[in-house]
């Protein structure tokens, strides 16, 4: 099974739920819908405030360059003579490989904060399947899937680059400026070609707070992945699947995750690791539940003699598709 063999195999709507009027009555904030591929949600709303000359850009989630996304973002009202130049920006950041569209929606009273975000709403489309798996796959229309709620590899890089945002927040941790930026030299992300004057730790604080949030981040996210993990050993078979060098232990049984299922399941077995993320302050969950719904089945145009599957399901805030499609593949 292929994930995101084109960006259009990948398809994501954001779901945000807040209060905005169409007119400006003195409202703090502009509200902006965000269409884009080929660029990762950091990197558009770098191109942005670039192109309009603004600042202070806020999303309430991170979206992934290898797909064709849908997002809200938020951005000084004092910037409002922006709207009048939408369409020119929308005009010269069109294309086949990669594209930027602002849509205005209303104004709005505060900026947008991860909690504001409900989840995302993914279509797939799995390319490389066998015609009978793909088709028995089909003829359940819909499953309801239980599975290990890992951060995925897109927490610990971005596309195309090596995953390690995890060990240059780690290096930040211990003050080890050099090794943090050898890291992020070896990673090849545009942060790496900032100017350094030779002082370590004066290159890093001039990275955008965000993007220094992002490693601090990353490495949270290795502890919980680790812990995680240890806590499906205990519970029975798993098995290591690894993908682009980050590796996941995912239950090859359903009686791996009981344990975690229950409701009382003592806070201190995860540690402090589950409140301290990018996206929220509050308790990760171990086990996210969906329903995966079978859409269409049909020949892989880019596969000769394999089969696309097209799927639909929601996620809640913080839970990746590519995890899920991961443990779907192990389960059916």
């Amino acid at each position: 099974m292929i994930i995101k063999y084109i960006p259009e195999d990948f398809i994501v709507q954001e779901v945000l739920v807040t209060d905005h009027t169409p007119h400006y009555a003195g409202q703090p904030y502009i509200l902006l819908c965000l269409d884009k591929k080929g660029f990762s949600t950091f990197d558009a709303i770098h191109e942005i405030e670039t192109w309009f000359g603004i600042t202070d850009t806020a999303a309430a989630g991170l979206k992934d360059s290898d797909g064709v996304t849908s997002q809200k973002l938020s951005v000084p009202a004092r910037y409002r003579d922006m709207l009048d130049r939408l369409d020119t920006f929308n005009q010269e950041n069109t294309g086949e490989n990669k594209f930027l569209h602002l849509t205005f929606l209303g104004y709005i009273n505060e900026p947008l904060k991860p909690a504001r975000l409900e989840g995302n709403v993914f279509r797939l489309r799995l390319r490389g399947m066998d015609q009978d798996k793909a088709e028995n796959w089909l003829s359940r229309q819909i499953y309801t899937l239980v599975y290990p709620n890992y951060y995925d590899k897109q927490r610990f890089g971005m596309p195309g680059h090596k995953k390690q945002t995890h060990l240059i927040g780690e290096a930040l941790y211990n003050k080890d400026y050099q090794k943090a930026y050898e890291y992020l030299l070896e990673s090849g992300t545009r942060e790496a070609s900032l100017p350094f004057n030779g002082d370590y730790e004066a290159f890093f604080n001039q990275i955008d707070k965000q993007i220094r949030g992002f490693y601090d981040s990353a490495v949270y996210s290795s502890y919980f992945n680790q812990r995680l993990g240890d806590l499906l050993e205990e519970g029975g078979p798993v098995c290591t699947v690894e993908d682009e060098g980050i590796s996941f232990r995912m239950p090859k049984e359903k009686r791996t995750m009981a344990a975690l299922m229950t409701e009382d399941f003592p806070e201190e077995k995860i540690g402090t690791f589950r409140v301290m993320t990018l996206e929220q302050k509050v308790p990760r969950k171990l086990l996210v539940t969906t329903n995966v719904n079978f859409l269409s089945c049909g020949e892989d145009e880019f596969h000769p003699g394999k089969a696309v599957l097209t799927v639909s399901f929601f996620l809640p805030m913080g839970a990746y598709a590519t995890m899920a499609m991961k443990q779907l593949d192990l389960f059916l």
